[in-house]
Formats: C-alpha cells, sequence, structure tokens
C-alpha cells in the first residue's frame, strides 16, 4: 500500500542514575519544556514592558503562576488520567516530574495567577493576556516535544492517509526496546499523532498572535479570549480522535468521563471564556487600573534623591526661565495664584 503519512521519529533516551532521585530516564520531552518555560517567560516579560506592567510584580506573578501550573498540572494528571498511580503509591502527587497535564496547567495556572493578584489588588485581565502571550509560545515548546515522544496516540488509521504517522514501534529482537526502525515490511501501525497536529495548529496560532496581531493596542482580555476561543474547540475535537482502547503501542488510555476525556469537559469551559471574552466582555476603566513600571522607577528615583516619593519633582532652573530667556519671571503684583494664601 501507498505510504503518504509522516515518517515515525524515534526519539533518543537517556537512562540516569541520580542522587536522591534514582533511577530516571531522560527524553526529549523534558528539555524542550523546560526551553519553553525560560522562552515564554521572556516573552511575558517583553508583554509587560510594553504594556508598563511594573516589572517585579509581573516577575512575581509569573513565579506564582508557574507554580501552581505544574502542581495542578501533575495533580490532575495523576487524580483524573491516572488515578491507579495514586492508590498504588501516594507519593507520586508530591512527584510533579511524573506526569503533566495541559489543561491542569491551565487551570493552575489561573489559580496561582488569581491568587497572587487578589492579594496585591490587581485587575486579572491584563495579567491574563500577559501570560497567555508567553504561555502560547511555551505551548508550542511542548507540544513540540509531545510530537517527538509521541505521547498522544490517535487511533489507527491507513498508511495513505496523510495524517497518519507511522509504523508505531514494534519490538526488536534480542534487545527490550520497541523502535519504529524495527518493524518489518509492511508490519507496525500507522496512527494519528495528536501531539504533532495540536503542534502545527499552535504553531499557525502562534504566527498569528505574534506577527498578525495587534497586540500592543488590543483592549485588555481581548488576546486571552482569542487564544481561548482557538484552543477549545480545537482540543475538544482533537480528544475525539485519542486511543481509547489498550492495543498496539497504547498501554494505558486516556480515562473517559461518560464518554468525554478530561481535557475535554476542560476545554468547553475555555470555549466559553474565549466566547465571554472577545463578543461580550466591555473593558473599563478597571482593567487598566494595575501598578505602573513607570511609576515604580520614578518612586525609586525619588528615593534616590532623598525626596518623598509622592511629591512633584523639584522645578528644573531652565522652566524658571521665560520664553525668550531674558532671565526668571516677575509675578504681577496683583497676582494671588503665584502668592501663598493668607493664613485663615
Amino acid at each position: 500500500m501507498l505510504e503518504a503519512g509522516i515518517p515515525y521519529f524515534d526519539a533518543p533516551r537517556w537512562h540516569l542514575d541520580l542522587p536522591f532521585f534514582g533511577p530516571m530516564t531522560l527524553g526529549m520531552f523534558g528539555p524542550t519544556v523546560a526551553i519553553g518555560v525560560l522562552v515564554g517567560m521572556q516573552f511575558s516579560l517583553r508583554y509587560a514592558k510594553r504594556k508598563d506592567l511594573d516589572e517585579w510584580m509581573a516577575r512575581d506573578q509569573i513565579f506564582w503562576t508557574l507554580v501552581f501550573g505544574f502542581v495542578i498540572s501533575h495533580w490532575v494528571s495523576v487524580i483524573f488520567y491516572f488515578p491507579e498511580r495514586m492508590y498504588e503509591n501516594p507519593w507520586v502527587l508530591l512527584m510533579i516530574w511524573n506526569g503533566l497535564s495541559s489543561v491542569g496547567g491551565f487551570i493552575g495556572a489561573f489559580i496561582g495567577m488569581r491568587w497572587f493578584l487578589w492579594r496585591h489588588d490587581e485587575p486579572v485581565l491584563v495579567y491574563a493576556d500577559m501570560n497567555m502571550y508567553g504561555l502560547l509560545i511555551g505551548m508550542i515548546f511542548g507540544r513540540l516535544g509531545c510530537a517527538m515522544v509521541h505521547d498522544h496516540p490517535g487511533y489507527i488509521t491507513e498508511s495513505s492517509n496523510p495524517l497518519a504517522v507511522g509504523p508505531w514501534p514494534c519490538p526488536c529482537d534480542g534487545d527490550a526496546r520497541w523502535l519504529s526502525s524495527c518493524c518489518a515490511e509492511g508490519a507496525g501501525v500507522w496512527r494519528y499523532d495528536l501531539g504533532l497536529i495540536e503542534f502545527v495548529i499552535l504553531l499557525a496560532l502562534g504566527a498569528f498572535v505574534y506577527f498578525g496581531y495587534n497586540w500592543r493596542k488590543a483592549p485588555a482580555g481581548q488576546l486571552t479570549g482569542i487564544i481561548s476561543l482557538v484552543y477549545g474547540p480545537t482540543r475538544f475535537l482533537l480528544d475525539h480522535l485519542r486511543e481509547s482502547e489498550v492495543s498496539s503501542n497504547v498501554s494505558a488510555p486516556d480515562a473517559r468521563y461518560l464518554g468525554l476525556t478530561p481535557a475535554q469537559y476542560a476545554t468547553l469551559g475555555f470555549t466559553l471564556v474565549g466566547i465571554y471574552l472577545v463578543f461580550i466582555h466591555k473593558p473599563g476603566a478597571k482593567d487598566q487600573a494595575y501598578a505602573k513600571d513607570s511609576d515604580r522607577l520614578a518612586r525609586e528615583k525619588a528615593a534616590a534623591e532623598g525626596r518623598d516619593p509622592d511629591a512633584p519633582a523639584p522645578e528644573s532652573a531652565h522652566s524658571a526661565l521665560d520664553d525668550e530667556g531674558d532671565g526668571p519671571q516677575e509675578a504681577a503684583p496683583n497676582d494671588d495664584s503665584r502668592r501663598a494664601s493668607p493664613p485663615h
């Protein structure tokens, strides 16, 4: 049969024995996600600088968003996708590196952001946009990692399908490994690789946001709404192609509740948020009442000069000269606006 699909990539893996952690396998996913986090942070800070958000407030918010995001991402993965792991070893809840859920990360990030901004009495939407601006490039790297390790297998399909990836790994003779290269001619199965499909969609969305969308002048909340409105339905539909049965190369398919994956329930919420922010929400002055970096820098300059940060800056010598530069202007004798008011 003619194979028009995409060749399967056998990603390298390294087996390590680390102090305190014990034996671990390092693949391409972890480093790719780490790069995505670092790049995403820089993108978020770029957004903060362009919007004049207080830099240190933005940095602290990013820190807590990441902490909550990764912890709750892992908890959602264990509790909703692989609950048997929790029953076998409850300590797995503390092994943050042992399984992540992307939608769990979104939910955790929102909880962390909301908690931090509530403590500092800051508006939500402008920070949500800042996070989304960085999260999008982070998601692109994350899904690239998923595509390289093929951890989102879809249903088996024909090799002639242009979206098919294969052949998926076969057992190697005399070796415990499973590799695509070990499949005999015509053997092996072809599947939808949902991580790869989502990576391509996110790459197109990123190209639009970073090169075609005027995010610098967009009202607060619009960027979050657009990304939610695209990602929500996309992920909901893609999960219908996710393998649901134990089969070749799939030993633990995603759990389903009333026919839907946990991600599908979450993405229904994302879609509703996107509809509200894009079509219903009306930006107001409250959305712009955030701590400004320019104000912080002015306070720091005043403190360095020994002035009261709330007092107006001293008038420069040049401002005392008249427009022709002939010398200081004299107040008119009857100009009460230039004299102190007498005490009452």
